[in-house]
């Protein structure tokens, strides 16, 4: 983080002052923003079934997703000056089944700017580009095969392990006006202190971008009920490798409506000029683990999914993902 193009005559700790409240922020969210997508690279396999079949069996469909992590924010019990973070992954999947029980399903998508643009221009923020992009691949094993358990009514679905690749890379391109309060900042002139708050008004341009590669590893139990409805539950962890980062610079002028500073010092109640040029870079957790739970409704070969997961480390990371597939 750094700040300068301050007005000369004014005190360094000013300048520190501004510079810690805002590097304050950034680093408090930085973790929870880089898990939300580091949690998002694992969305994008809602399946309901142990097992797609021996090959030619196939499964495709869509999945779409969301990760949303420091949800203790919603409860007021989050730390003061941190947000949730949250972060979507939309994908087309489909797979295959193998021989001796194995199976394989991949995902993509694949989004820019130069495909669509939708035209997001506020007072505060205008898009000028965007790139996203999710790969992944899942191997995964029936180690323990289906039973009926009561004839028509409930039926244990079987055991799958599985071992996952994921990657998730991209960028945003935004202008805009950045304006927000200082509190608690102190101005020297002429070796007088003037406590003050002040009121920074700015034009700003950032880019956040991101990659992410995860290799994962779950073991889930199915159950169906009366053919209708599957349940699978299990645990899975994921290491993860990557980044998030944020590149920030913000051009304008610090002012306060302090009546004594306005009175003995500036009129106009100016205090400086301002450039931030912020760059920060989080990585994710290296380690997390995971529970999953899922429904899915059987319409013959349509299978509707939703499914959530659970950041076992700190109980408070969610995703809630749902998908549309067909298996043949």
């Amino acid at each position: 983080m750094y700040l300068v193009g301050l007005h000369t005559k004014l005190d360094l700790t000013l300048k520190n002052s501004i510079e810690n409240q805002v590097q304050e922020i950034t680093d408090k969210n930085g973790t929870f923003i880089s898990n939300s997508f580091a949690l998002a690279n694992l969305l994008g396999y809602p399946i309901g079934k142990s097992s797609i079949g021996r090959f030619p069996h196939i499964e495709t469909g869509i999945a779409a997703g969301v990760a949303l992590t420091n949800a203790k924010y919603y409860d007021d019990k989050a730390e003061d000056g941190t947000f949730p973070g949250v972060m979507a992954n939309p994908v087309l999947h489909a797979g295959v089944g193998l021989a001796g029980g194995f199976d394989i399903i991949g995902k993509i998508f694949y989004f820019r700017m130069s495909m669509y643009d939708p035209g997001l221009d506020t007072d505060t923020a205008k898009l000028e580009d965007f790139n996203f992009i999710s790969l992944g691949a899942k191997l995964r094993y029936n180690y323990c095969k289906e039973a009926t358990v009561i004839p028509f009514l409930l039926k244990f679905g079987g055991i799958t392990l599985s071992i996952g690749a994921d990657v998730m890379m991209g960028n945003v391109d935004v202008t805009g006006k950045y304006d927000t309060n200082y509190e608690d900042i102190t101005v020297k002139v002429g070796g007088i202190d003037y406590p003050l708050t002040s009121q920074f008004e700015s034009t700003y341009g950032a880019t956040i971008s991101w990659t992410i590669v995860t290799l994962s590893a779950q073991a889930i139990t199915y159950i169906d009920i009366m053919y209708l409805f599957s349940l699978y539950t299990g645990f899975g962890v994921a290491t993860n490798l990557g980044f998030f980062s944020t590149d920030f610079t913000a051009d304008g002028k610090l002012t306060t409506n302090d009546n004594t500073y306005i009175t003995n010092v500036k009129p106009n109640g100016k205090i400086g000029t301002i450039r931030f040029e912020s760059v920060n870079s989080y990585m994710p957790d290296y380690v997390i683990p995971t529970f999953i739970f899922g429904v899915e409704l059987n319409l013959f070969v349509i299978k509707v999914t939703g499914e959530t997961m659970v950041n076992l480390y700190n109980r408070s990371d969610v995703t809630l993902q749902a998908g549309v597939r067909i298996q043949l």
